[in-house]
């Protein structure tokens, strides 16, 4: 379950650049809630950078990611988005305690892969703005390739909340949702088995 995958650069991607309106032809207002947005990746790539790298093991990096994720990430709306169809079949004591299981798994899985980090660096290429959402796009400097990836953010009530992560496209938030509803379905439709499943995943890590 969730296994590496290999995200390669698409054409679709590369087109989407030409959509986008550079912070200097903005008005004013419009430019300084993009710079906000810019300044909120920037903020997390920062702490996640600093916190991370000062860590001495795969559960200490956990440990530290996972306040990151819940400031950060809309964790409940991702919780939900991942189970999909499920979520509403699940109890509301299966529900809490998916969304808590959840949040730990991605603090665990992520905050070991940082272990691989080796002085990368995002850099934030253009900004797309609608209503009470945003899209900041970004590439990561130093890696091979330097791979694009794409934050939707949530800017509902004046607070900026990750809905999704893009690499290359590929959704995270998708990609998990997938891989769960066949662990569930492989499971008798049972959503309390994949917590189950994932809290083994979490204590192995």
């Amino acid at each position: 379950m969730l296994s590496r995958r290999s995200f390669g650069m698409t054409a679709a991607g590369l087109a989407a650049v030409s959509f986008f309106t550079p912070l200097s032809l903005l008005t004013p207002a419009a430019a300084a809630d993009a710079a906000a947005l810019e300044m909120f990746i920037k903020g997390l790539s920062t702490r996640a950078i600093t916190e991370l790298t000062a860590a001495d093991s795969d559960r200490e990096r956990a440990a530290k990611l996972l306040p990151i994720l819940q400031e950060f990430f809309d964790m409940p709306r991702l919780a939900r988005h991942t189970l999909g169809a499920y979520w509403k079949r699940a109890t509301p004591e299966e529900q809490a305690e998916y969304v808590d299981i959840f949040t730990q798994y991605m603090s665990a899985v992520y905050g070991r892969r940082f272990s691989e980090y080796s002085g990368q660096q995002l850099a934030v290429q253009r900004v797309r703005e609608e209503a009470d959402k945003a899209t900041i796009f970004t590439i990561v400097e130093g890696a091979e390739g330097q791979p694009r990836v794409d934050w939707d953010v949530s800017t509902a009530d004046g607070k900026q909340m990750i809905t999704d992560v893009r690499v290359e496209g590929l959704s995270l938030a998708e990609t998990h949702r997938q891989e769960f509803a066949s662990v569930i379905s492989s499971k008798g439709g049972k959503v309390q088995a994949l917590i189950d499943i994932l809290k083994k995943k979490v204590a192995s890590l």
